[in-house]
């Protein structure tokens, strides 16, 4: 995938310097997640994670809000719709969420997919379902409690009450909180940072932060240790340092 964007496209795709922006590009609707989105997220998403010159991703919202969640009047989505959230979430290279406005019910869900979690202060956090009667989705209700604890996770839940950008914060929801005028050049900041480091050690470091997720702890530690075996046969780690010893800007080639 070359440097390019689809112009017109329910996700706009730009792709400079190793890293890729996903933008959803429906700010009409707040960039609800219906079924045309869904469809070209997740081949986004699989475009992506083959090409080769990507080593990180951006997703961001066209207009001011990232994600409202579903269409209006819609509880879950159908099945025959391909699920854009595992899709994201499957991505091997590091993601960053860039995350303003309105972010609602499984648009929460979508950021918890990602691995970073950048947040203008404009930023609302909401999980509304519970309170009208519904049970959300998207993955919400097992990331969110991996990440802010069961009790904070409970009160977004069963309160439904709106989560601010610097609380969100101060929970390890979002890792960084900016002015909404610096939104993307933070978010781009730290991708292009990310690009230039080891595409494989992050790969391998991801894997094994999110695959022990479900192991005990001795199966987990075990995962590290294969991991760090397995990338010390590769060309990356040999470069690392090389570099180092050199006192150079390593040339990493993701092999």
């Amino acid at each position: 995938m070359s440097a390019a964007r689809a112009r017109g496209a329910p996700v706009a795709i730009e792709v400079s310097g190793g890293v890729a922006w996903l933008t959803l590009a429906r700010p009409a609707t707040q960039n609800r997640l219906d079924e045309e989105l869904t469809c070209a997220l997740a081949e986004a998403c699989d475009a992506i994670e083959h090409d080769d010159a990507v080593r990180t991703v951006v997703l961001a919202g066209a207009g001011r809000h990232f994600c409202a969640g579903l269409p209006r009047g819609m509880a879950w989505p159908p099945s025959s719709w391909p699920d854009a959230i595992a899709a994201v979430a499957g991505v091997s290279k590091p993601v960053v969420a860039c995350l303003d406005g309105t972010v609602d019910g499984w648009g929460v869900a979508l950021a918890l997919a990602c691995d970073i979690r950048i947040a203008a202060t404009t930023a609302i956090l909401r999980l509304d379902e519970v309170p009208r009667g519904r049970l959300p989705g998207g993955g919400v209700t097992q990331r969110l409690p991996r990440v802010v604890g069961p009790s904070r996770a409970l009160a977004m839940l069963l309160l439904g009450e709106p989560v601010a950008a610097r609380t969100a914060a101060e929970w390890g929801l979002v890792s960084q909180v900016v002015a909404r005028s610096r939104l993307r050049t933070a978010a781009d900041a730290t991708a292009r940072d990310l690009a230039a480091r080891g595409p494989l050690a992050q790969r391998l470091a991801k894997e094994a932060v999110v695959r022990a997720l479900d192991l005990p702890l001795d199966e987990g530690m075990r995962l590290e240790h294969d991991l760090y075996v397995l990338l010390q046969t590769t060309a990356d780690r040999r470069e690392g340092v090389r570099s180092f010893l050199e006192r150079r800007t390593p040339r990493y080639e993701g092999r």
